[in-house]
């Protein structure tokens, strides 16, 4: 659920209030080591400073205010907060193509209480961060984005316990729809499930997009807008 505080405490504990099952975060490495939760290669835009958020030092970072309010979470802030969230999975997405990133999230996550419902997401594409994280902790959960949808399986043989299938934007919803014309994603959706892998669908923000992905087996849906979501899936049940 994308919000006006995205990738803060402040959307975490919103998100928390809201009754999400899990959400989802953006991980990077700054210059001198620290993992901290930001989306964007540069800071202008959320933070109003033309620099590469990377490139700097944490105690510059930490200094930064997300859209002049909200602080840049580390990511043991964004740990403890989950602690005190029981219940609720949390994909920690390797946002920079860094091995000492997927390294390090790795090994942090496995010696994190909330292990067992956090992973270490990216697309499959991205594959070799994700191998890098396993290979660094390997009793860490992985989660993939397959892109692709002939990648669904692939992605399960990759170790990955969770998948993310779907777009972002609409050229990728285009792309995602013809190319599932021709692959069969619903049974490679089941051939997962028989594997012990469950599939999430996104990013769906409207009702026909919510049946789309429930119609191909998903069982979790990615959305911006969860009091919609939450009434679809609702009226479903009845």
């Amino acid at each position: 659920m994308r919000t006006s505080s995205e990738n803060t405490l402040e959307a975490f504990h919103r998100a928390k209030a809201e009754g999400v099952d899990g959400i989802e975060c953006d991980v990077q490495l700054s210059a001198d080591g620290e993992i901290f939760i930001f989306h964007d290669d540069n800071a202008l835009r959320v933070c109003g400073r033309d620099v590469e958020i990377a490139s700097l030092p944490w105690r510059e970072i930490k200094e930064l205010k997300v859209f002049g309010r909200f602080a840049i979470p580390h990511l043991n802030d964004v740990l403890s907060a989950m602690e005190g969230w029981p219940g609720a999975e949390i994909f920690f997405d390797i946002h920079q193509n860094s091995i000492p990133l997927a390294e390090a999230l790795g090994r942090r996550l496995a010696a994190a209480s909330i292990r067992p419902r956090a992973f270490a997401l990216d697309f499959y594409s991205n594959r070799h961060l994700l191998k890098a994280a396993k290979a660094a902790a390997p009793t860490i959960r992985l989660a993939a984005m397959p892109g692709a949808p002939w990648n669904t399986i692939p992605s399960c043989r990759l170790g990955a316990e969770s998948l993310s299938l779907g777009w972002d934007g609409r050229l990728n919803r285009a792309l995602y729809r013809s190319a599932c014309v021709f692959y069969d994603v619903r049974a490679r959706v089941a051939e997962a499930k028989a594997l012990g892998v469950e599939s999430s669908g996104g990013l769906a923000n409207d009702p026909a997009e919510i049946a789309y992905f429930l119609d191909q087996g998903m069982t979790g849906i990615w959305t911006d807008d969860l009091a919609m979501t939450r009434g679809v899936l609702e009226s479903l049940k009845r």
